[in-house]
């Protein structure tokens, strides 16, 4: 167990969806000596004479869609490692295996709402949050890193489910639309006020019942409907024929705070991993690691083994 902890480097999604909100908002300068490159290959339908403004737009709906991406693997990173830690003599053998279907399973069904079942996966004591303890400033320090571990799971499973099948294709294919929807802006035309927001736009032909286990939500229909489609509509449908998109509006703040609470919860589980790991039957008091606001910081609680 050591070893493995010893050659992780847990902080790194973060640094990962920083380095891209760095690059996105210095992006001119960053691509001012590769333009004559990234503007090699050009649409069909683009005019000699327009040069679109590539960097603030297909280059940054990239990186978007990159950042969200390591959020996503964030989040995934932290229920993994829960559903496989709660015995470590299975842990060692099985935290090395991906399945990710069981991974977003257990995520989309988490139950947040039971502070009792959150302990529980986390394997972190338990005690009911409206019966003070006699040491008030324990009791509140243990109640505030419980409602904060509450918190930011409900933020990582909303995040998770909205930007679920733009990850999905944006890893496994070329189904997403990284050039701006319609006209192909100018340098002059782009508004970049905002470099660190904006849009998904994702494309997928799955059934609608399909579609609503991937995202819980309903597509937009990119179909141009012709006289001689229009019949066959619902039969396209039931083939998976028909091309649906989705927009999703990014903003990297959210993408970088999002990556920071499932960092500080994968950095508690991981801390208390160990302390397991090296307890002993002579011990009679137990410490356990709580997460604090500050994602760099944490706080340790000691119990009684006998509890």
């Amino acid at each position: 167990m050591k070893i493995f902890a010893s050659n992780q480097y847990l902080y790194w999604r973060v640094a990962a969806v920083k380095s891209i909100r760095k690059l996105i908002l210095n992006a001119d300068d960053f691509y001012s000596d590769m333009m004559d490159d990234i503007s090699a290959v050009q649409p069909s339908d683009v005019s000699e004479n327009v040069q679109p403004d590539i960097v603030n737009n297909q280059i940054r709906n990239g990186w978007l869609f990159e950042a969200v991406s390591q959020a996503e693997q964030g989040i995934e990173d932290i229920f993994s490692l829960l559903m496989n830690s709660k015995d470590i003599a299975y842990f060692a053998k099985n935290v090395v295996v991906y399945p990710a279907g069981e991974i977003k399973k257990y995520i989309w069904h988490f139950d947040t709402e039971s502070i009792e079942h959150i302990m529980q996966e986390f394997g972190l004591p338990y005690f009911p949050l409206d019966e003070p303890w006699e040491n008030q400033e324990v009791y509140k320090g243990y109640k505030d890193a419980v409602l904060l571990i509450q918190h930011y799971l409900k933020e990582l499973i909303a995040f998770h489910k909205k930007y679920y099948l733009d990850y999905c294709q944006y890893k496994h294919g070329m189904a997403v639309a990284l050039r701006p929807f319609g006209k192909e802006q100018t340098k002059n035309e782009v508004d970049v006020k905002e470099p660190g927001k904006g849009f998904l736009m994702t494309f997928d032909s799955y059934t609608v019942g399909r579609r609503q286990k991937f995202s819980e939500a309903l597509p937009s229909m990119g179909l141009l409907v012709t006289e001689e489609i229009q019949p066959y509509v619902s039969r396209l449908h039931k083939e998976g024929n028909l091309l649906h998109y989705t927009m999703h509006d990014v903003d990297i703040d959210e993408v970088v705070a999002v990556t920071e609470k499932a960092y500080s919860l994968l950095n508690v589980v991981w801390l208390n991993l160990l302390k397991r790991s090296e307890m002993s039957e002579k011990d009679s008091v137990q410490e356990w690691v709580f997460p604090v606001e500050d994602y760099r910081k944490h706080m340790i609680i000691g119990f009684p083994v006998d509890l």
